[in-house]
């Protein structure tokens, strides 16, 4: 079962640290190769922690830790942490927290660890960090670093995060979480990962890049993640974050781990690329990034998913098929050999819902303040295919401004989880002289609770795009980052905050359209087969749709009708058995093809003009 995790020269260095040319050191790991856990490594903690004046461990836990063989196992290359429905003491259950405090204590570097997740409501398995002195004061004060926390009953979601800030209830965190497609975290053991130095943390699954954290996320809080460190492991039961334990929980439940190492380096090779794309999207773009001179890379991807270029490069583009799939990359060195996997799901389809602002209507948010200069109704600079609209915005960055805003009130986002969780999406028209991959942030606030300088305080979400051209309009839609913090309700959004360049002061101009966002339709949408007798494909379509009759049967006539009832368009056959029609008088949305055939009957077939 074991393997090396890491591949690569350094590309990067840790402060202090010379630029690195050869292999990672371990610096510190268990394998887990005995029959017994290694207590020079590892120390037990027992009970419910209201011995050390932290009752239930502070978090509603409703376990006892113990240190006996039947919670603590290690067999066969791998520990397992087990949790039993057993009453000791006051607690009905039972399982297993070890820490390496004064016996695996590091100062920053790459944690890595191998690990299949146990599965059930009121399941809490942990990898996790504290600080080993205390230099800042007691919790959160001198932070907390949690590589990876897992709830049983989502099963195919992870959470890394930071803990900072002052004492409670004026403690901060934060996360973000990774949604691993086609599978559960439970099903198969999954390469986790963390990357740490003085100015930023990274989180890593399967070798692929989902979050970093700078010392900017914590906001005027201080960053106390420059001291030493040591590890956790644990697998807890119940709390308010985990819920109670329910009829469906199948005990026992085992937190199964293969290895944890730290090595004395970061900057190692990662995947990056999307993990959801749109049903037979054309050039998806995936990259290995510090992948070290002298390297041979092969990639593979799902039957049906086309390389276009790149297959033995670190950056190769595909078109995909109409289904999900994995996408993996071999990389072979001097150092080591290493897997990259990465699942990716298809996306619902959005179609446009709400028109927030586009310059030539009455705009449904309102600009509240700003850093830069919006001047609003400018000429369209340079009108194209993507935008044609006589009218956009302007808007000219503030050069002293290492954090540019221009600050919106709202009142259309109901519900803000529909952002995080892909089921709406905001889309903004951009075009700038910027240099491409400019980053444009995009954040969801609570104004009654986010201040200037109390960051994170307020902040229920971000989302980000880079530019992919220069002087050409382009149509971006915002990607979820993280929510910084998870205190602020699903339903108090009611301010939105674009950031032009963040952390940089440069004083360029944007101009800005359509401002917008997608829904998830509510209708079935037919597949290419999308019915007995007619198929129309492809569908989605971007330009051109064909319609065609499978049997005996020919097309008469064709209307194409909206969501609202109205006839947008019509199309009459010859009759014949297939009709190709050009989609460009269609706007994005969700139509209905009525098509007439020669034997009299009528068949509706959904589509999507993306």
């Amino acid at each position: 079962m074991k393997r090396i995790f890491f591949l690569g020269l350094v590309l990067s260095a840790l402060p202090g640290y010379p630029l690195w040319a050869q292999c990672p050191q371990l610096i510190w790991s268990d394998e887990f190769n005995g029959s017994t856990l290694d207590q020079t490594k590892w120390t037990y903690e027992i009970g419910d922690g209201c011995d050390i004046g932290l009752c239930q461990w502070g978090t509603g836990e409703i376990q006892w830790y113990t240190s006996q063989p039947d919670n603590t196992v290690v067999s066969e290359g791998t520990l397992k942490i087990i949790a039993r429905k057993q009453t000791i003491q006051t607690r009905a259950y039972s399982s297993a927290r070890i820490k390496s405090l004064l016996k695996g204590d590091i100062k920053f570097g790459r944690i890595e660890a191998r690990m299949k997740m146990p599965k059930g409501q009121g399941i809490w398995p942990a990898f996790w960090m504290l600080p080993t002195d205390r230099v800042y004061g007691i919790w959160p004060q001198s932070g907390e670093i949690d590589i990876m926390e897992y709830l049983g009953h989502e099963p195919n979601k992870i959470h890394g995060t930071l803990h900072f800030g002052q004492l409670w209830p004026n403690n901060a965190s934060t996360t973000k979480s990774f949604i691993i497609q086609q599978s559960d975290f439970n099903a198969a053991f999954h390469d986790y990962a963390l990357e740490w130095t003085d100015q930023h943390i990274k989180w890593f699954i399967d070798g692929y890049l989902y979050s970093t954290k700078t010392r900017a996320d914590l906001g005027s809080q201080r960053w106390p993640f420059d001291q030493k460190f040591h590890f956790l492991l644990n697998l807890a039961i119940g709390g308010p974050w985990a819920g109670s334990p329910n009829s469906s929980t199948i005990f026992p439940q085992t937190f199964e781990i293969d290895y944890v190492r730290a090595y004395d380096m970061v900057g190692l090779a990662f995947l990056d690329g999307p993990n959801q794309v749109l049903p037979n999207q054309k050039s998806v773009n995936f990259s290995l990034k510090n992948v070290p001179n002298g390297s041979t890379i092969e990639w593979s991807t799902p039957v049906g998913v086309k390389v276009i270029s790149g297959q033995t490069s670190a950056n190769i583009t595909v078109d995909w098929a109409g289904s999900g799939g994995v996408v993996t990359a071999i990389v072979k060195n001097a150092c080591s050999e290493y897997k990259f996997a990465l699942a990716i799901s298809i996306l619902p389809v959005l179609v446009k819902d709400i028109v927030l602002e586009n310059f030539d209507q009455v705009a449904r948010i309102s600009k509240s303040s700003s850093s830069g200069i919006l001047t609003e109704d400018v000429s369209n600079p340079a009108a194209n295919g993507v935008n044609s609209s006589a009218l956009c915005g302007r808007y000219t960055r503030n050069s002293g401004s290492l954090y540019d805003i221009l600050v919106y009130d709202i009142s259309d986002i109901k519900f803000g989880a529909d952002f995080v969780l892909g089921e709406k999406k905001l889309y903004l028209d951009i075009f700038t002289a910027a240099p491409v991959g400019t980053e444009i942030l995009l954040q969801l606030e609570d104004k009654n609770q986010a201040q200037g300088s109390n960051y994170p305080v307020g902040r229920h979400s971000r989302y980000t795009v880079k530019t992919t051209k220069q002087n050409e309009w382009e149509r971006l839609p915002f990607t979820f980052l993280d929510r910084p913090s998870s205190a602020v309700s699903d339903f108090a959004i009611n301010q939105l905050i674009l950031l032009f360049a963040p952390n940089t002061q440069t004083g360029a101009t944007y101009y800005l359209d359509n401002f917008e966002i997608y829904s998830k339709t509510t209708l079935p949408l037919r597949s290419n087969a999308n019915d007995q007798k007619v198929r129309v494909f492809p569908n989605p379509t971007t330009d051109e749709i064909t319609i065609q009759t499978n049997g005996d049967d020919r097309i008469r006539t064709v209307k194409f009708i909206n969501l609202q009832g109205i006839t947008i368009d019509s199309k009459v056959g010859n009759p014949s058995s297939q009709l190709v029609y050009k989609a460009g008088l269609l706007t994005p949305g969700i139509y209905v093809a009525v098509i007439s055939l020669s034997s009299g009957q009528s068949v509706s077939v959904n589509f999507v003009k993306k």
